[in-house]
């Protein structure tokens, strides 16, 4: 359809118009006149979200926008609703009273509650684009109620915040509290093992004195093999027969030895001196042999006494390697049952270290979630109170007038060519050529062939 046909159409049809837009203009009228006022009252917060992570140290806390999503859910929420019927006493007015016992909600839910249900319904909370600006915006037909309840919605979500962050706190506190304190038994437990341990053993660490057990057997081990070097050194002496000084210095058979050769050393050469101006049968000389005799015979006689000795001091040594050998052996058992308790105590000092180690690591978890819980809701500032609004929010004249007009010429349009659309009758000879599907061939009277020339000129503009 071209414009010139819907000119002609408006130009046939304008009552329908005018019409329409009388009608829309009498509603508008109405609303102004008759529809009470809706007033606005705006209360705003800053929010903090946080400029360090106190568990990271790290700038950066939650997500902005799952912040944002928190409070704003948090907003309008039961919880704070009826915080704000409560903080008010909403619930006071008897006509409230009586409204409530007249619904259907009289039995099934607290009045508060149903007072908290109809004031969700007028709180409009929003973030200003690009910003961490809290608008909370309540709508009611008495601006000085619309203030003070966006005020007390307000002051009901920065307290059910904080609420929130204490709530989540101690419900992480409950959920770790159980298993801190099975790891602080196990803890205990573990010391208590560690102690009854030691109390049995006497034994404070695994390096007790600087083991004294492996020195005492090392010790005993050292003594059984200089006695083994010693029976040795014993028994090739007696199987040797040796008399010689050098091989015991100490020993006062060697001596005794040592000093009755010297003397027989003097008395051989006084003989030999002797013999070339004494006669054998002279009494010095056979004296000089006598004393020989003497010290032959005591020279014998201290070599098998030395011989007894080292008999006696083999048999001696002999009963010391026995006894040294079962001291060692022992010492070594005393070693071996020391080393295990070492070991078991090192194992008992190794698992009370483990579960302190768990028990520490599971408390900070703990202190960790206490203040990641803390994130999701982030600080509070008033910003501004919300003040009784003037001028309603609806409705506005500057509103309503220019709507009810651009309303009723678009209605009165569409109702034009509807009409025009619907409209059978035949009142031009196009619309008989329209209705007939048949050429136009003329008129009975000039007042219809003039009215039929118009309508020829005007044929292009009826619908195909």
């Amino acid at each position: 359809m071209s414009i010139s046909q819907v000119l002609v159409i408006l130009l046939r049809r304008g009552w329908i118009v005018v019409l329409a837009l009388l009608t829309t203009m009498i509603v508008a009228g109405s609303v102004l006149l008759f529809v009470p006022g809706r007033y606005d009252a705006v209360a705003t917060a800053s929010i903090d979200p946080g400029n360090v992570d106190p568990i990271s140290e790290t700038p950066g806390a939650a997500p902005i926008m799952l912040m944002q999503g928190n409070i704003m859910q948090l907003v309008t929420s039961q919880r704070v609703a009826v915080d704000v019927v409560k903080r008010l006493n909403l619930t006071a007015n008897p006509q409230i009273q009586q409204s409530f016992r007249d619904s259907g909600s009289f039995g099934r839910e607290s009045i508060d509650e149903w007072m908290a249900s109809s004031l969700v319904k007028s709180v409009d909370p929003k973030f200003d684009l690009g910003t961490n600006v809290l608008a909370i915006k309540y709508k009611s037909g008495d601006p000085n109620q619309a203030a003070l309840i966006a005020n007390a919605f307000l002051a009901s979500t920065i307290d059910g915040s904080v609420a929130m962050k204490a709530a989540s706190a101690d419900q992480t506190a409950r959920w770790f509290a159980p298993q801190i304190e099975e790891l602080r038994k196990d803890v205990e437990t573990s010391r208590a093992a560690l102690e009854a341990f030691q109390a049995k053993t006497n034994m404070v660490s695994t390096t007790e004195g600087g083991d004294s057990e492996t020195g005492q057997y090392m010790a005993i081990s050292q003594e059984l093999s200089a006695a083994r070097a010693q029976i040795t050194t014993l028994q090739s002496r007696l199987a040797s027969g040796s008399t010689d000084l050098s091989n015991d210095p100490a020993d006062p058979d060697l001596q005794i030895l040592a000093t009755l050769k010297e003397k027989l050393s003097t008395s051989q050469s006084a003989i030999e001196a002797a013999k070339g101006t004494l006669g054998s049968n002279n009494p010095k000389m056979m004296a000089e042999l006598a004393n020989l005799g003497s010290i032959r015979k005591q020279l014998g006689d201290a070599t098998e006494k030395m011989r007894q000795h080292l008999k006696e001091r083999i048999a001696t040594t002999q009963d010391q390697i026995a006894s040294l050998q079962i001291e060692e052996a022992q010492a070594q058992k005393t070693l071996i049952a020391v080393q295990g308790q070492r070991s078991r105590l090192a194992e008992l000092q190794r698992d009370v270290i483990f579960r302190s180690e768990q028990l520490n690591a599971r408390e900070r978890a703990a202190a960790e979630a206490k203040l990641k819980s803390k994130l999701t809701f982030s600080d509070m500032t008033i910003l501004d109170k919300a003040t009784p609004p003037i001028e309603p929010a609806f409705p506005k004249p500057l509103i309503v007038i220019p709507v009810g007009v651009g309303a009723g010429l678009v209605l009165g349009l569409l109702l034009a060519l509807l009409a025009e659309a619907t409209d059978r009758r035949v009142r031009f000879p196009v619309d008989l050529e329209y209705a007939a599907s048949g050429p136009f061939l003329g008129s009975l009277d000039a007042v219809r062939r003039a009215r039929a020339r118009v309508g020829a000129s005007r044929r292009a503009l009826r619908p195909a």
